[in-house]
């Protein structure tokens, strides 16, 4: 019983959270106004060059499944998979969610013998594998943001130095460091082999999803058809992002209590409820032992949740 009533709890708060994590995924904004941004850059090149753009939007459903591949849902999981592992495909990332969520529902079903306890466990562990993917795609998102105000720098001395920018992003690729020199080679690999510079670098902002990116690309846009000197612009850019990071780091920095007594407000219940359990079994254990006490318990960790991400919400200041 008590094996049962561990399981429901750790398969409750599961499925609670990944319901709060696509929550979040599907409230956020910033990949909405990054869309509208490169959709007004897109105005600004010929026709001729638009009349590509089917092609750039072909290549986003390319590792889909062509059942799955008009699916909003499955078309971001897809991006967001390309960002944290670009040599992944969605339908081996699926089989891998699917194996994890059915094997832990087999097991959890042949220990309580319960079918709505197994699809709890089952679905909790099935999120497990995107809740890695997002922590690896913001960690790398992270480091693609570190690195661009050397990456523009280096671009600037290049173009300085004469060479053309279609060169300069080859130099990049070769120069400098990973993850960021990937995606440069990439562009131009595409570049090589026949598509624009313009709809490379739409299509890199795109895969990266990030306004400091997008700011630097919509720079390229509007020079190569307006003219100007690319390097001074890019100069100005990268001072821009490097005061956008400082900025960052002072409100992480400000807001650092605040995340802290999150983590403690969360994991203060659970830890002082194992104390109370250790020290009087019979007591802490009737809300695990009847149906009262583990709704009472289902309750508590949902609550628990949504604090958590009211607090997360009211601490992570947009820069």
């Amino acid at each position: 019983m008590e094996t049962e009533s561990i399981v429901f709890a750790v398969a409750a708060a599961a499925a609670i959270w990944g319901f709060a994590q696509i929550i979040i995924v599907v409230t956020q904004s910033d990949k909405k106004k990054l869309k509208q941004r490169l959709v007004r850059d897109a105005d600004i090149v010929p026709s001729s060059d638009a009349a590509r753009s089917s092609v750039v939007l072909a290549r986003e459903t390319e590792n889909i499944p062509r059942s799955l591949a008009h699916i909003i849902f499955f078309q971001n999981l897809n991006r967001k998979l390309l960002q944290a592992f670009p040599d992944t495909k969605l339908s081996k990332f699926l089989i891998i969610i699917l194996f994890m969520g059915g094997m832990t529902m087999v097991i959890a079903l042949g220990i309580t013998e319960s079918i709505g306890l197994s699809l709890m466990a089952g679905a909790g562990a099935g999120f497990l594998p995107i809740l890695f993917m997002n922590n690896r795609r913001g960690s790398r998102q992270k480091r693609l943001s570190m690195q661009l105000p050397e990456a523009l720098d280096f671009l600037t001395r290049v173009l300085r130095a004469g060479h053309s920018l279609s060169t300069g992003l080859q130099m990049m690729g070769d120069e400098l460091p990973d993850p960021i020199s990937s995606e440069f080679r990439r562009a131009y690999a595409q570049h090589s082999l026949g598509q624009s510079l313009e709809d490379s670098m739409r299509e890199m902002a795109k895969r990266i999803e990030s306004s400091d990116f997008a700011f630097f690309v919509t720079a390229v846009l509007i020079q190569r058809q307006t003219g100007g000197d690319l390097s001074e612009v890019l100069q100005n850019i990268s001072g821009m992002v490097r005061q956008r990071i400082r900025l960052i780091s002072h409100v992480k920095a400000i807001t650092a209590e605040g995340r802290l007594t999150s983590y403690v407000l969360v994991g203060f219940p659970a830890v002082l409820y194992g104390i109370s359990y250790s020290l009087n079994p019979d007591y802490a254990g009737q809300l695990i032992r009847n149906d009262v006490g583990r709704m009472m318990l289902m309750g508590a960790v949902a609550l628990q949740v949504v604090g958590f991400i009211c607090i997360r919400k009211i601490v992570n200041v947009k820069v």
